[in-house]
């Protein structure tokens, strides 16, 4: 409760002012939480925004008045914002530089090539051997890149003929290719 004779900006009990005792806190634990971060993180400028974002949410925070022991709330901000930082870190795709040292273990070989040309040898006959009209309708989706609306009114079908004949296009040359 505040007395008539208590300053603006004073604690009651004459603990200074909010702003000083924000201060104070910072100095004390900053250096020490910048210390811990930094081992964990393993990145000074890292630690350094997450020890600025949790000094941040401490002052945000409407609870930072009532707080008998404002060091353990900002200790769990920084373990909720060490949480959140592994999460981001986790859903990140790693980034491979393409160096010799990441070249690929074994290089394609004249098998391989053979290979892939009589693959797509076997591809193309299965394409051709499709009826005439489901083989114009999965060309012109897969080779062309036309939308089934498009393919439809193009040739004055519907959209579900459309779908039934690159559907069974599909079918047809997974078949023919043993898939």
């Amino acid at each position: 409760m505040r007395r008539p004779d208590d300053e603006p900006g004073q604690s009651p009990g004459g603990g200074g002012s909010d702003q000083a005792r924000f201060d104070v806190l910072y100095r004390e634990q900053a250096p020490r939480l910048r210390r811990w971060l930094d081992a964990r993180v393993r990145s000074r400028e890292e630690a350094n925004d997450l020890v600025q974002d949790a000094f941040a949410r401490l002052l945000g925070s409407g609870a930072r008045d009532g707080l008998r022991q404002p060091e353990a709330f900002l200790n769990r901000i920084v373990r909720n914002l060490l949480i959140d930082r592994s999460r981001r870190v986790s859903n990140r795709i790693s980034h491979v530089p393409i160096d010799p040292l990441n070249e690929p273990s074994a290089r394609a070989t004249q098998a391989d090539d053979i290979e892939l040309e009589q693959m797509r040898g076997r591809y193309r006959a299965a394409v051709y051997a499709l009826p005439p009209r489901t083989r114009e309708v999965f060309l012109l989706h897969r080779v062309a890149g036309i939308g089934y609306k498009e393919i439809a009114t193009q040739l004055g079908i519907g959209i579900r003929t459309v779908e039934w004949h690159v559907g069974e296009a599909l079918l047809r040359i997974g078949k023919d290719l043993g898939q």
